[in-house]
C-alpha cells in the first residue's frame, strides 16, 4: 500500500495535469496536484477505518503524519510531533498523560490571502465583498456601489502568487510588506495561494472572470474602443480574450509556473499565460542564501538561486527578477526588504500607468547609442538600421494617437539629432538641456558617491562650463536621446560589469533627466546594445547599491534587441529589468567578387606585389583594360588612376 501511494504521488507531481502522454490544455486538469491535496484532506477520515495491527500499523502512522506535514500550520506541526512521540517513543509519561492528538487542521488548497484578514478566502466574491468593505473610501456604501468596481478594478489590481506552505505556517512577513507597499501606491491586490506544483488552478479561479461573465463590457474594456485615447497597442499589452480581474501577475513562489520545484513545463505555462494575456513577473525571496550573504556577494545570487528563481521563470516568460525579501543570517523565517518592496511597487504602478493613461499624455524616451564614441557612430546597433527604424516607430506612435512631432524623413531626424547646436557646445549631438550642478544634486542622491570616482561635478565628460549636457532632441512628448559613452577615453569598456566604480556624472545626469526632468513614462532602448546594463554592480539579483538598478529606477524599460543575441539579452533583462522586443537580423550576407571583378582583384594584388618594372607595366595595362571593361573608370579618370597605381 505504501509503495502504491508513493508511486501515485510521484506520478501526480510529474504529470501536472497531463492525460497519458498528451500535452496539457491551457486550463488545468482536475487530477493533478490540486486533487492530490484534496485527497490528503479526506485521508484522515479514511484512515480511521484502517486497522493498526501488523504491517499496516506503520503505513497508517506514516500517512497520518504526512497529512499533518502537508498542512504545516503551527497547530498541525505541534500535533504531528505529539503524534510521532505518542506512537513511537516508549515513555510512560506519554501513556499516563493520555495525550489526545487533534486531527489535522484543514486549510484550502487554493485560496486568497490578505494580511488584514484573520481567515483565507475560498471564493473571489467573498474576498471582493470583504476587500470593498475594508476600503476607507467605501465606508457607508453598499457592496455593489461604483466604488467596489474601482477598488478591485482589473486595470489597477495586481495578482500575486504565494507559496501555500509559508502562508499556512504564518511565515508571511515578506508577503505582508510587499502587499502593503503595493496598496500604498494606490493599487489593489489579489494574493492567491497556489498548489505549488501548478499555478494555473489558482489563476483560473481567482484571476479570470467566470465563464458566464465573459461578455466584455464596452464601458470598461478598451478593446471595444474605436478612439485613440488609450495607450493599449503600441507599448501596451493587449486585453485577454477572457475578462481578467488583474493587470499584472507577480509570482512570489520562486518556482516554475507549471511544475513547481520538481520540473518545468514551460510550454503549458506559455499556453496558459498567453490565453490570460497579462504581464508575468517573478520577484525573488532569498531562500538558499541569507540576506547578509547576498548583500556581501559581488555576484549577487548563488548558482542555485540564480537557476531556480531567475533562469527557470525566464523560460516561462517572467521578467523583472526583483529581490524583495529573504532570510536574515540570525533568523529562521523570511523578512521583507522594505526599500526593495517600495521600489518594486512603484515599478508596478509605472507599468499600470501605461495601461490606463490617455495616449496623448504618455511621455516616451527613445535612447540611441554612440559606440565607439564619436559623432559618426551615433545611432549604432547590431543588425539594425537605427534612424529609419526610429522614424518608423515615431510614425506609428503618431498614427496611434501619441503626441509626436514627426520629422519629415529619417535623414531629417538624423540631421536634427547630430546637427542642431552641437558645434556650439563641442558636443557629438544636439544639446536638449543644460543641467546645472545644483539641479543635478537636487534630483540625484548619488552625486557624492560618483564624485569619489570622477571628481567634483560636473566633471569633464558631457559637460560645458558648470553644466552637464543632455544630448538629444524633443519632438512633442517623445524625447530621442543619445546615451553618453562609458567615459574612459581610450578604454571605453573599462566599466563593463566592474566590481567597483561608478558611471560618470554625464551618464548619471542623462538618466536623471529622463526620469526627473523630462518625466518619461517609459524608456525604449533602441538596438543591441547600450551601456546601462553593463554598469558596475552584482551580476544577477541586484541591490539598491548596484548602478544599473539606480540608473533605471522605476522607469519601465522596453529594449529592442537582436534575436540572435540571447546571452546579452539575458543580461539586459536581469540587470536593467528590460522587456525585450526582438528584431530579426537582416537577410544579407557578404556577396564577394565574381567573374571579371575577381580577375581584376587578382591583377591589382599581383601589381602591388611585383618589384619588376616590365611586369608591373603589363599588369597595369591589364588592370586598365579590365577597369574600362567593367565601367569602373572613364577616359578623364585614366591619368588619376595611373598616378595612384604608379605611386603604389
Amino acid at each position: 500500500m505504501l509503495t502504491a501511494a508513493g508511486s501515485w504521488i510521484g506520478r501526480q507531481a510529474r504529470s501536472n495535469g497531463q492525460v497519458g502522454n498528451s500535452r496539457p490544455d491551457t486550463e488545468p486538469k482536475k487530477h493533478g496536484h490540486g486533487q492530490y491535496l484534496r485527497l490528503i484532506d479526506k485521508l484522515p477520515g479514511i484512515l480511521r477505518f484502517v486497522p493498526t495491527a501488523g504491517g499496516l500499523r506503520d503505513v497508517k502512522h506514516y500517512l497520518n503524519i504526512f497529512c499533518y506535514f502537508l498542512q504545516p500550520t503551527p497547530a498541525n506541526i505541534r500535533a504531528m510531533l505529539l503524534y510521532a512521540l505518542k506512537e513511537y517513543v516508549p515513555d510512560e509519561r506519554l501513556t499516563q498523560a493520555k495525550i489526545k492528538v487533534p486531527p489535522p487542521q484543514h486549510l484550502p488548497s487554493v485560496a486568497i490571502y490578505h494580511p488584514d484578514s484573520p481567515a483565507l478566502f475560498e471564493s473571489f466574491e467573498e474576498y471582493r465583498t470583504w476587500y470593498t468593505a475594508r476600503s476607507p473610501k467605501s465606508k457607508g456604501q453598499s457592496p455593489k456601489s461604483a466604488d467596489e468596481t474601482r477598488v478591485l478594478n482589473p486595470e489597477t489590481t495586481i495578482g500575486l502568487l504565494l507559496m501555500r506552505p509559508q502562508v499556512v505556517s504564518k511565515t508571511t512577513r515578506h508577503y505582508d510588506a510587499l502587499i502593503r507597499a503595493i496598496e500604498a501606491e494606490g493599487l489593489s491586490v489579489i494574493a492567491a495561494l497556489s498548489t505549488l506544483m501548478d499555478n494555473r488552478e489558482a489563476c483560473q479561479k481567482f484571476f479570470v472572470e467566470e465563464s458566464q461573465s465573459k461578455v466584455q463590457n464596452p464601458k470598461s474594456n478598451r478593446a471595444n474602443r474605436s478612439d485613440k485615447s488609450y495607450s493599449s497597442t503600441t507599448l501596451d499589452f493587449a486585453l485577454s480574450p477572457e475578462p481578467s480581474r488583474i493587470s499584472q501577475i507577480v509570482s512570489l513562489t520562486g518556482f516554475s509556473f507549471v511544475g513547481g520545484p520538481a520540473m518545468n513545463d514551460s510550454e503549458a505555462a506559455a499556453e496558459f499565460l498567453q490565453s490570460l494575456n497579462r504581464p508575468y513577473r517573478s520577484a525573488v525571496s532569498l531562500d538558499t542564501q541569507t540576506i547578509d550573504a547576498w548583500r556581501e556577494s559581488l555576484t549577487g545570487l548563488n548558482p542555485v538561486q540564480a537557476g531556480m528563481q531567475i533562469a527557470i521563470p525566464e523560460i516561462d516568460g517572467a521578467t523583472e527578477p526583483f529581490i524583495y525579501g529573504g532570510i536574515p543570517a540570525n533568523g529562521v523565517e523570511p523578512m521583507a526588504l522594505d526599500d526593495r518592496c517600495g521600489r518594486l511597487a512603484r515599478r508596478l504602478k509605472r507599468w499600470n500607468r501605461l495601461r490606463t493613461v490617455s495616449r496623448d499624455e504618455v511621455k516616451l524616451a527613445l535612447v540611441l547609442f554612440c559606440f565607439p564614441p564619436n559623432k559618426g557612430n551615433i545611432g549604432t546597433a547590431a543588425d539594425l538600421d537605427v534612424f529609419p527604424s526610429v522614424w518608423d516607430t515615431l510614425q506609428k506612435l503618431k498614427s496611434d494617437g501619441y503626441a509626436v512631432e514627426l520629422p519629415t524623413s529619417p535623414d531629417d531626424l538624423r540631421e536634427r539629432l547630430i546637427g542642431g547646436n552641437a558645434e556650439k557646445f563641442a558636443a557629438t549631438a544636439n544639446v536638449a538641456h543644460r543641467m546645472s550642478v545644483d539641479e543635478y544634486r537636487r534630483h540625484c542622491p548619488y552625486v557624492n558617491e560618483i564624485e569619489t570616482e570622477w571628481g567634483a561635478a560636473p566633471g569633464r565628460v558631457n559637460s560645458f562650463g558648470r553644466d552637464l549636457l543632455i544630448q538629444g532632441v524633443q519632438m512633442g512628448n517623445v524625447f530621442v536621446g543619445v546615451q553618453p559613452t562609458f567615459g574612459y577615453e581610450g578604454d571605453p569598456m573599462r566599466l563593463m560589469m566592474a566590481r567597483s566604480g561608478a558611471p560618470h556624472h554625464g551618464f548619471m545626469a542623462f538618466y536623471t533627466y529622463l526620469s526627473q526632468v523630462f518625466n518619461a513614462d517609459a524608456i525604449v532602448h533602441v538596438g543591441t546594445h547600450g551601456a546601462l546594463e553593463f554598469m558596475p554592480g552584482k551580476q544577477v539579483g541586484l541591490s539598491g547599491e548596484c548602478w544599473p538598478d539606480r540608473l533605471i529606477g522605476e522607469l519601465p524599460n522596453i529594449y529592442l534587441y537582436s534575436v540572435n543575441n540571447p546571452s546579452e539579452g539575458s543580461i539586459a533583462k536581469r540587470r536593467s529589468y528590460a522587456e525585450l522586443i526582438s528584431y530579426l537580423t537582416p537577410p544579407i550576407e557578404n556577396a564577394g567578387l565574381y567573374k571579371d571583378l575577381s580577375t581584376l582583384k587578382d591583377l591589382v594584388t599581383s601589381y602591388r606585389q611585383s618589384d619588376k618594372e616590365p611586369e608591373r607595366q603589363r599588369l597595369f595595362e591589364s588592370i586598365e583594360e579590365y577597369s574600362s571593361k567593367l565601367n569602373l573608370i572613364r577616359d578623364s579618370g585614366r591619368m588619376k588612376i595611373a598616378q595612384q597605381f604608379t605611386a603604389g
